[in-house]
């Protein structure tokens, strides 16, 4: 049927070119990414279950999914974030209506959500994690269930996917997401708004610069941010508003502060978060929480603490994650998996590198991935080639070059490239 009318109002806004007639422009459709982190593959599937109502509807499934950041597929207004109870099976649901284009786009079973309707969200801006809810009485598998609506009446108005200017290659196949602009999580430590996490690295002089992450790993020509950072430690790189643009952080004198990234790589005055946070050992800055907001993990003897991020620098109370971390005197936190929570890689007095999972329960207990890691300073974790996966970066002592590892996606890391030279007396911000 949707192709005889398609057909037909060719034909009608034909006829009436013919006559004279000014007729209206179809609206343009959004340039729709994959709603997944950048990089991720995912298998779509349309016949596999028997609630679709058209050929259109997909489900989108790659493994272990529950927990599985979303993100909007192209800038829009929140127009539903809630259950939708025993009304239809959808469970929680984020729909996005994309402007003067008509188009809505459906995110349903979500385990939540983290936008609520009327909510402005940028493409690739995380609005929940896959999940299984449904109405009552129906036991689902995790994954999610995506559409993409314009105009009426329903289901007809169900359209085909389009991701990349791509056409989903139905009834079902893979998809890689090229959902790489603001907002994702796979750019979470990214200070010019792209795909992959950035380094800075402050000089012997107190000058910062930002060396941007690159495809394949590696960084590109560093970038002055600024003079004065002489005497600030803690520097962390993170993005605090879940804007898709990496926010920094410093403590002095015991007092932390903030920097707000302007959306364009360059940042507002420093602006005092709080005292009291010289007593800490460690502290690395990511989302553990799994809002696209960083948090904050800091080490005080044994205890290891957890301050949820509440966006524009601020922090909650801690809670205690754990303790028995005193053996452990360096960490680094970043999202290993692309869950969308972070993960937390610690360093023994012998240089056995640890590994916790991060799940919605809590941390997992620790397996060791490596070893010789003593040879190394400034161990820091970011996503360096926008896979989704966290990397590792360190300076070895010897010689003061610069090394990347890889992640696996399962807390390991591939083998060790060198990237550059010439660090000495720099430090490493999330180090």
């Amino acid at each position: 049927m949707r192709s005889w009318k398609r057909h037909a109002i060719a034909g009608l806004a034909a006829a009436a070119a013919a006559l004279g007639v000014a007729v209206p422009a179809e609206a343009a459709e959004p340039a729709f990414q994959l709603p997944f982190p950048c990089g991720q593959t995912w298998h779509g599937n349309n016949p596999d279950s028997s609630a679709h109502r058209t050929p259109w509807e997909i489900d989108f499934n790659r493994g272990d999914d529950l927990g599985s950041p979303v993100l909007a597929a192209a800038a829009g207004t929140v127009a539903t974030a809630a259950n939708q109870g025993s009304a239809n099976g959808y469970g929680n649901l984020v729909k996005i209506s994309h402007g003067s284009s008509g188009y809505f786009t459906y995110y349903a079973h979500l385990r939540d959500m983290t936008v609520s309707a009327g909510d402005t969200v940028a493409q690739g801006q995380l609005i929940g994690h896959v999940g299984n809810t449904s109405k009552p009485g129906n036991a689902i598998q995790p994954h999610l269930h995506y559409e993409v609506r314009h105009g009426s009446p329903y289901p007809d108005n169900i359209q085909p996917a389009v991701f990349a200017g791509v056409r989903f290659p139905y009834p079902a196949g893979d998809v890689t997401s090229k959902n790489c602009g603001g907002g994702q999580h796979g750019s979470a430590k990214s200070i010019n708004g792209d795909a992959y996490d950035d380094a800075v690295g402050v000089d012997a002089d107190g000058v910062a610069t930002m060396y941007p992450g690159k495809a394949g790993g590696g960084f590109g020509t560093g970038i002055r941010l600024g003079a004065g950072w002489s005497g600030f430690t803690r520097i962390g790189v993170a993005d605090s508003n879940a804007d898709g643009w990496a926010d920094l952080f410093a403590v002095k004198a015991g007092t932390l502060y903030y920097w707000n990234n302007h959306g364009d790589g360059t940042f507002t005055s420093a602006v005092a978060v709080g005292p009291g946070w010289s007593g800490f050992e460690w502290i690395s800055y990511a989302d553990v929480t799994g809002d696209g907001k960083a948090d904050i993990l800091a080490r005080d003897g044994g205890n290891m603490y957890l301050y949820p991020g509440l966006g524009g620098g601020s922090f909650a109370a801690r809670s205690l994650v754990g303790s028995g971390w005193a053996s452990l005197p360096r960490q680094t936190a970043a999202d290993a998996d692309g869950d969308g929570d972070a993960d937390i890689w610690a360093t023994s007095s012998a240089g056995e590198l640890y590994f916790w999972k991060r799940s919605p329960t809590g941390y997992a207990t620790a397996i060791q991935v490596g070893t010789g890691w003593n040879a190394y300073r400034q161990l820091v974790s970011m996503d360096i080639n926008g896979d989704g996966k966290a990397d590792l970066i360190a300076i070895k002592t010897t010689d003061n070059t610069l090394w990347q590892w890889l992640g696996t996606g399962t807390g390991t890391f591939g083998q060790p490239t060198p990237i550059g030279n010439g660090w000495a007396g720099h430090t490493l911000a999330d180090s």
